[in-house]
């Protein structure tokens, strides 16, 4: 009952509260820091990659692995085993026109069906991304 009557005692009353400047200026450097730790890191997001091969032998796909790395070294190539076969995955697009226009650009090298696969892709966050959205 006692706290009861404290609380409706203290209804009517003001509070003010001042705040230092100089802790707007910290908030404002604490967000710059983050935002330059992040530059650069990578990030998975929902996009394609093409399906260039997918066999049983081992040595087919590391051959088709090392011929993809010379041709397309700006490209990431990604071998993974699912039980009888061995599936190599090539790039980080993030729309499926981009897959696309880059599968296109394979069909010369490679014979037989690329196909384009939704899949998690990594992309680098750079400076750009990061001051547009936010």
């Amino acid at each position: 009952m006692l706290i009861c009557i404290a609380a409706q005692a203290q209804i009517g009353k003001s509070m003010y509260a001042t705040r230092d400047a100089r802790l707007d200026k910290l908030v404002d450097k604490q967000i710059e820091l983050n935002r330059l730790s992040a530059q650069g890191r990578m990030v998975i997001e929902q996009g394609y990659r093409l399906l260039v091969i997918s066999t049983n032998k081992r040595d087919q796909a590391m051959e088709t692995k090392a011929r993809l790395l010379k041709l397309y070294p700006e490209q990431k190539s990604y071998m993974s085993y699912q039980s009888p076969n061995f599936k190599l995955h090539m790039g980080n697009f993030k729309s499926y026109k981009e897959a696309e226009k880059f599968r296109e650009e394979m069909a010369s090298n490679f014979v037989g069906n690329i196909l384009i696969i939704p899949s998690p892709i990594e992309i680098r966050v750079g400076k750009w991304e990061m001051t547009n959205n936010q």
